[in-house]
């Protein structure tokens, strides 16, 4: 019986790639692929794939909030999240939202069919330099990253981290959309993130557990 897998990744090359491993592998069946998060939400509900790889950022919305959104509805799809980034808060998101799978974009071909393999199979699978370097920031002492934020600027970041546009942050904080841009340029120099694309967004979907 073939393992039927999604894939969804808004870079063309990086989501060919993907779809080209499935099809030439015997027991995977391709059973379809999506450019951005609510295209990948809405496909993953209608086809009901036994795996789905996700890019973690992706238009619209990002892999993490698709597959929250569909293990929340109570699919039985199992998730893999595929990401440039080793930051360990986002594994550690992607884990309590009950994702199992969570591969570096530099994993190897075999490493990937590994993860597809174990995820089906009801086991967890992250790559051992993700690994290592999850065990290394645990056992760094961290600081509170969020002592030199206002309130104000706490609750913003908390808007971001649901996905919040800042048109919606100002209607919800009755504040303008020009005052929550100045916040948000405001927070991202004191988290040192300055010159990172969607730099805040990410850090906020991938500090949640702090946020909370």
């Amino acid at each position: 019986m073939q393992i039927q897998v999604f894939n969804a990744d808004d870079h063309p090359i990086l989501r060919k790639g993907i779809t080209e491993l499935i099809t030439q592998t015997p027991d995977l069946k391709w059973v379809g692929s999506a450019e951005n998060g609510q295209e990948a939400l809405d496909k993953i509900k209608a086809i009901q794939p036994d795996v789905a790889i996700l890019d973690i950022e992706m238009p619209h919305m990002t892999g993490l909030a698709v597959a929250q959104s569909l293990i929340e509805e109570g699919i039985k799809t199992k998730f893999i999240l595929l990401t440039l980034f080793k930051d360990p808060s986002f594994l550690k998101s992607a884990i309590a939202t009950g994702i199992m799978g969570y591969l570096l974009k530099e994993s190897s071909e075999k490493e990937i069919l590994e993860c597809i393999h174990s995820v089906y199979n009801g086991k967890a699978y992250v790559n051992a330099s993700m690994t290592q370097h999850l065990i290394t920031a645990k056992n760094t002492p961290e600081t509170n990253v969020l002592a030199n934020l206002s309130d104000h600027e706490v609750n913003i970041l908390k808007l971001i981290s649901k996905q919040k546009t800042s048109s919606e942050i100002a209607d919800m904080l009755f504040i303008s959309p020009k005052t929550v841009s100045n916040h948000r340029t405001n927070i991202s120099k004191k988290l040192n993130l300055n010159g990172i694309q969607n730099g805040l967004l990410k850090w906020a979907i991938g500090h949640r557990d702090l946020l909370t």
